[in-house]
């Protein structure tokens, strides 16, 4: 997923919604995370650009402590990017450290094939989750360079009952005009590894200007810190 800087949170009069922060901290509950102790891994890793591959060894400690041994180039900024974003999604944080800190508020009935909205006043982005079941189904959000929409199309639930996202396909819009800008559809696997739930394979199919691109990684041989 393409990167992007996270807006400054804003002042908002909005009031929160008890029923819907107490459906938004079930979501988070239910999803697949490092625990708190968890101080990263280590792993062999196979990148393959449109068919190019190139070997490396990586060593993640979190989503801004990624070292990865290649040759600078595409493989390397893919793999760096991707496992930066797993591990921001993964990593040990509490409710009221994430979405927990903004009002939180229903925005509609629910009848939405992919589950009720839920708004995050505050958050700078204009965020909103779509819900059901217990789980994420829709994210979207916007800045100043693009909005996007996560559907996500297929999880798991790992050896804890928590939920692990397998395949989900991100929107890119332009801020103007909010015409389609690119897609990327993602397929995910983990492997256990002493109770952490470890990025094993990670395919990225991206339509964008007139091209299809199919890239992937495929780590091995993990070994926690």
């Amino acid at each position: 997923m393409a990167t992007y800087s996270k807006e400054a949170d804003v002042e908002t009069k909005v009031e929160d919604d008890s029923e819907a922060r107490d459906a938004l901290r079930e979501v988070f509950g239910n999803t697949a995370r490092w625990s708190a102790d968890f101080k990263g891994f280590t792993a062999k890793a196979v990148v393959n650009i449109d068919g190019k591959e190139v070997a490396c060894t990586v060593t993640v400690k979190g989503p801004k402590e990624i070292t990865v041994d290649c040759a600078d180039g595409p493989a390397k900024e893919f793999l760096t990017e991707n496992l930066a974003s797993i591990a921001m999604h993964r990593g040990p944080r509490s409710f009221e450290e994430s979405d927990g800190k903004y009002k939180l508020q229903f925005m509609d009935d629910g009848s939405h094939p992919l589950g009720r909205a839920v708004s995050m006043g505050g958050d700078g982005m204009s965020s909103f989750y779509r819900i059901k079941e217990g789980r994420i189904h829709q994210i979207n959000r916007k800045t100043p360079r693009m909005s996007f929409t996560i559907n996500v199309e297929e999880s798991a639930k790992n050896e804890d009952g928590k939920f692990l996202t397998r395949r989900y396909t991100v929107y890119y819009f332009n801020p103007e005009g909010a015409a389609l800008k690119d897609v990327e559809s993602y397929t995910d696997e983990y492997t256990r590894v002493g109770g952490c739930d470890l990025p094993r394979y990670r395919r990225v199919i991206n339509g964008e200007g007139g091209a299809i691109h199919v890239n992937s990684m495929t780590l091995c041989d993990h070994k926690l810190i």
